[in-house]
């Protein structure tokens, strides 16, 4: 089989992240991070891609906390 060539790289996922589809985006990170033959510069590129799309560790936790709250409330209504 012929070597996988690199499907464009930083530039392909500044694409990607312009166009809003960030799942992709996360995906072609992972595949360029996973490519042995992507230059430093794509890795790089691709961690900081994965970086910045990964979710903030305060948004869950408020986002947990409403879930909670939400269950709560329902549950209690439902019991009266």
């Amino acid at each position: 089989m012929g070597k996988r060539k690199e499907r464009g790289g930083p530039d392909r996922l500044d694409a990607l992240l312009r166009q809003g589809d960030h799942a992709e985006a996360r995906a072609e990170a992972r595949r360029l991070m996973e490519d042995a033959s992507a230059t430093e510069e794509s890795r790089r590129r691709a961690a900081a891609v994965l970086a910045s799309l990964a979710p903030e560790p305060g948004a869950v936790g408020v986002g947990l906390a409403g879930l909670v709250l939400a269950l709560a409330v329902t549950g209690w209504l439902l019991a009266r």
